[in-house]
């Protein structure tokens, strides 16, 4: 099954985005329990349709010619020879008013919900542990989890991010309020959630707060001054540029904050930024950005920020240019 829509990428685009841009073709997210949850079907259905619309689920689609892909997806659990209480725990979720055209006719963009079938292992999140400022309590609510879910949507190559993003959040905010979890993993952001304050954030319309990670890190040299990275993770997943700045002596919160207000922007506005342009939260506060490769793994596309030749640590290209011809 081939895509029609120009929003599509052909193959060779699409490793490409991957490689390149850090473009994720399937997006994740990892619910983490104490205990395995009691997962209430039909309550689980009908939040997700309140949320997202109206919706097919796998058994809806039993015995039509179409559903190919949705038994291959369960025979190929069958064949890891995982167990049949695994296969009752499987979410397989068609959302009927998000459609991307094929050659064969639309798909509608889906979402799966199953176990990892992995044992928790707290070494796995070492760095988004270390990046959760917004949650100390992390390390020792993740060391009392043992199940964990995962969450993956399908068939959503190619869709605008302003609609993958908040689907793939509203069946997210959907499990979470029938089967609350200890702990959420952004995989793209590389960012651990309290389950709580990503509900409070849902409500409140923050679509961002677990698909986007602000991480800092401080470089050790024989430079007496304070030398920084900061960057965000998660924009460049959605086919965004993320956001970076290398910078001596300012203060990392308004790195930070500046940021965050320029991730928004970017994910709101798509990426419209030329290299050379300056930014600013204020009058007095011009910065210039350029597109580059990521400082810091992963390899991805980023907006690099030069807060100004007194304090910018890194290089761009422009100011390769006016620095050899003065």
């Amino acid at each position: 099954m081939r895509p029609t829509n120009s929003n599509q990428p052909d193959p060779e685009e699409q490793q490409r985005l991957e490689q390149d841009y850090g473009y994720a073709a399937i997006y994740t997210a990892k619910l983490l329990y104490k205990q395995k949850p009691v997962i209430d079907r039909e309550a689980l259905y009908a939040k997700i349709q309140e949320y997202t619309g109206p919706l097919n689920t796998a058994d809806d689609l039993e015995g039509q010619e179409e559903t190919l892909a949705v038994w291959e997806a369960r025979e190929s659990v069958n064949e890891n020879g995982d167990s049949q209480e695994q296969l009752e725990d499987h979410y397989h979720f068609f959302h009927l008013n998000h459609t991307l055209e094929y050659q064969e006719g639309p798909m509608p963009v889906q979402t799966v919900l199953m176990p990892s079938g992995n044992s928790i292992r707290p070494e796995e999140y070492e760095t988004a542990i270390q990046q959760s400022w917004h949650w100390p309590e992390v390390a020792d609510t993740l060391a009392g989890c043992s199940y964990e879910m995962i969450l993956t949507d399908m068939m959503a190559r190619g869709m605008p991010h302003q609609r993958r993003l908040p689907l793939f959040n509203h069946v997210l905010r959907a499990i979470l309020e029938v089967a609350p979890c200890d702990a959420v993993y952004y995989k793209e952001s590389d960012k651990l959630i309290d389950p709580q304050a990503l509900l409070e954030a849902f409500s409140q319309g923050h679509e961002l707060y677990g698909a986007l990670n602000i991480r800092l890190y401080n470089i050790q040299s024989d430079n007496e001054r304070r030398e920084m990275v900061m960057d965000s993770r998660g924009l460049a997943a959605l086919g965004v540029p993320d956001v970076q700045c290398h910078f001596y002596d300012i203060e990392p919160a308004e790195v930070a904050q500046f940021l965050m207000n320029t991730a928004e922007y970017l994910y709101h506005q798509g990426d419209i930024i030329a290299d050379g342009e300056t930014i600013g939260m204020h009058e007095n506060q011009r910065w210039k950005v350029e597109h580059q490769y990521s400082l810091v793994g992963p390899r991805r596309v980023v907006l690099d920020v030069d807060p100004g030749e007194a304090y910018y640590a890194g290089m761009q290209e422009s100011n390769r240019s006016s620095r050899s011809q003065g």
